[in-house]
């Protein structure tokens, strides 16, 4: 087995020598014999011409004569010429007037010079004209052999093949020499390097002996050896730290979802052994998509990093935070003494999220929705109680955002139904059961329909009427916000287009626009594309905006808002005073009114000091040029002291309910006699 080895070692190397050898050989013969035959054909071509050039001029006379011998005494001049096989001379009439041939046997000129053909490879001509001055008065044409170009390729193949012997003869030395002073100290490596896998260990190492190139590949070896004794120690190491680092979130270097899931088994098996309270916070971030598609995910990365730093500051040592998905955070609050408790971190959490985060120039605001599980009755899993804080923090989304809810057993029926609204939603549209009613706002002074406020409604086959805070939270958490909210934009429309044929035109018409549809890039040209479909003037259109609008970027809110607004749309700010107050942006936002929310209303004539703040709330807005409008309106003693604080518009429903038939409020309106916004516009618009 050894000696085959050996053997067949050895043999490969000197048939690699040969081969190499006999091909560079062979390449290097083609080459030359073909340069050589190139360099050879030029030079008979140039000959030829010359050659032919000569006889062309020599020539003239005779033929100008007609003098045939004078002719042939110069053709024969070629006799010095070896190669040359004949010598054809053409009148001008291309009759054959004289030829020399070098053998009688020869025949290259046929009698016109119409019929001269090729001949072939072995052959080379040459063609000129005999000329005497311009005028053509013959021509001749030259035919060589190649036979010395043949006899020289000969001499130099025959001097390639002795050459050749000679390089196999040395080749075959060399080689020999080669693979006795390779192949034996290789074979002698092998061996060493077949023991050392045979016996698996990394501690044994080959003797250093040969020449120096076969030394320095033992040694080589031996470093090789060396090197992954080192390596498999850091293989061990990044193994571990693999481990870590598919356990924690790269971004914030929180744990992530799968050592969470860890922390929470051992959580709950703790509790359930100690017979302790624990409770599981699921926290997800209001507004925080709106950030990501204003101002990019760089910004998005670093705001997640600030939120989880502010999260970590609230809670014990003791507790768990992590971030278990893009911007959703959860926390394990053990050992807790009451369910309170974890309401209370909770509140601390929403608390540390109100100051602005400042993020490159960028100064940002966001909220988040905090859901509340508590592991309290024994029976419960990880699983379950992750699914449970997942129902309570939707609860808190669908509850107005930036608040904290509970899991109670009623959530489960409404992460039922909440599925089946969005499954029947999207197809809502296209089966026409969107709808929209209008409700009429005054002029508080005049009692005149000034707009009509857009009002989304839907009518299912088998639910029945689903009102709008059942099914905008579900198109709002699944993205149908975006279809549904262009589909309302352009219906109304094309209802105020329809609308200012009426004697109260031009009446405007208010559309609300969430957060979420106004996030989106395309919402100029969602506008844009409203108008220019339906024809309504830009100005009887009105946006109406919430203040979350502000909880992204305020910079790229504020270039949206002005290119809206310079398109000749007006805006308003909806549900002013809820929510994020943005009063501190109020001046620098293109808007033409605020409105108040309905709250303020209600409280008007039991607060005190209610009266005063919608005072200094019509005063400020005033001051910037902003009307006011109050929402909510249901009692006539409300109506009075609204007018009385200077609020310049009112909506409600002693005022006018919303309707699908907007033209024929307009039509009762504009028969009755015109009056300021009391009893009379009452009666007529609250019985429609």
């Amino acid at each position: 087995m050894k000696r085959a080895l050996s053997t067949s070692l050895a043999t490969d190397i000197m048939i690699v020598v040969l081969i190499a050898s006999c091909a560079a050989l062979a390449v290097f013969s083609m080459v030359s014999v073909r340069l050589n035959r190139d360099r050879l054909l030029a030079q008979l071509d140039a000959q030829l011409a010359t050659l032919a050039d000569i006889i062309a001029q020599n020539s003239t006379a005779p033929l100008d004569f007609e003098d045939r011998d004078a002719a042939e005494n110069v053709l024969q001049a070629l006799r010095r010429e070896p190669h040359i096989l004949s010598s054809c001379l053409y009148s001008g009439s291309g009759a054959l007037f004289a030829e020399y041939r070098r053998t009688t046997g020869d025949t290259f000129c046929p009698a016109r010079s119409a019929q001269i053909t090729s001949l072939g490879p072995h052959y080379r001509r040459a063609l000129r004209p005999a000329l005497r001055g311009d005028k053509y008065v013959g021509s001749i044409i030259l035919t060589s052999d190649l036979r010395d170009i043949a006899a020289q390729e000969h001499r130099l193949i025959i001097t390639f093949l002795l050459l050749a012997l000679i390089s196999l003869a040395i080749a075959g030395a060399s080689g020999s020499v080669l693979q006795y002073r390779i192949s034996r100290p290789i074979r002698s490596l092998a061996r060493a390097m077949h023991k050392v896998t045979a016996e698996g260990s990394f501690d044994a190492h080959v003797r250093v002996w040969g020449s120096k190139d076969i030394a320095q590949l033992a040694l080589g070896f031996n470093s090789m050896i060396t090197e992954l004794q080192r390596r498999n120690r850091l293989a061990k190491l990044a193994d571990e730290r693999l481990q870590e680092q598919a356990r924690t979130d790269s971004l914030t270097g929180l744990p992530n979802r799968r050592l969470f899931t860890e922390f929470l088994t051992i959580a709950i098996a703790t509790a359930r052994r100690k017979q302790q309270l624990m409770a599981l916070l699921y926290i997800d971030l209001d507004g925080f998509k709106l950030v990501n598609d204003s101002l990019g995910h760089s910004i998005g990365d670093l705001l997640l990093r600030d939120v989880a730093s502010r999260l970590k500051s609230r809670i014990r040592v003791s507790d768990s935070l992590a971030r278990i998905g893009g911007d959703e955070f959860a926390i394990i609050l053990t050992d807790i003494r009451e369910i309170q408790n974890a309401g209370s971190v909770a509140a601390s959490l929403l608390e540390c999220m109100t100051t602005p985060f400042r993020l490159e120039g960028h100064e940002i605001t966001v909220g988040a929705s905090i859901g509340i599980s508590v592991f309290q009755d024994g029976q419960q899993h990880g699983t379950d109680l992750l699914r449970q804080a997942d129902s309570a923090m939707y609860a808190a989304k669908r509850g107005g955002r930036n608040r904290v809810a509970y899991f109670t057993e009623e959530l489960r029926s409404v992460a039922s139904e909440r599925l089946t609204l969005e499954n029947q939603l999207r197809g809502a549209i296209g089966r026409g059961e969107i709808f929209l009613h209008y409700q009429p706002e005054f002029d508080s002074l005049t009692g005149n329909i000034i707009r009509f406020e857009a009002l989304a409604r839907w009518h299912h086959p088998q639910l029945g009427h689903i009102a709008p805070n059942r099914f905008i939270p579900v198109a709002e958490e699944s993205g149908l916000i975006h279809p549904l909210g262009r589909y309302v934009l352009e219906q109304a429309c094309r209802e105020a287009v329809r609308w200012q044929t009426t004697p109260s035109a031009p009446i405007q018409v208010a559309v609300n626009v969430s957060p979420l549809q106004f996030s989106s890039e395309t919402i100029v040209q969602d506008v844009c594309r409203a108008l220019d479909s339906t024809g309504l003037p830009p100005r009887l259109l009105q946006i109406e905006l919430t203040e979350s609008v502000m909880m992204g970027s305020l910079q790229r809110s504020l270039e949206k808002m002005q290119s809206l607004r310079a398109l000749g749309v007006s805006l308003a700010l909806d549900d002013f005073g809820t929510g994020f107050s943005c009063l501190s942006y109020l001046p620098e936002l293109p808007l033409a009114a605020i409105k108040l929310d309905r709250s303020f209303v209600s409280k008007l004539m039991t607060v005190s000091g209610s009266n005063k703040m919608i005072r200094s709330i019509v005063d400020l807005a005033h001051s910037m040029n902003m009307r006011v409008i109050a929402e909510g309106v249901e009692e006539k003693s409300q109506l009075e002291l609204i007018k009385k604080l200077g609020v310049d518009e009112v909506q409600g429903f002693l005022l006018g309910r919303p309707g699908p038939n907007p033209i024929s409020l307009l039509q009762a309106s504009s028969a009755r006699p015109q009056q300021s916004c009391g009893v009379a516009p009452v009666t007529v618009l609250s019985t429609s």
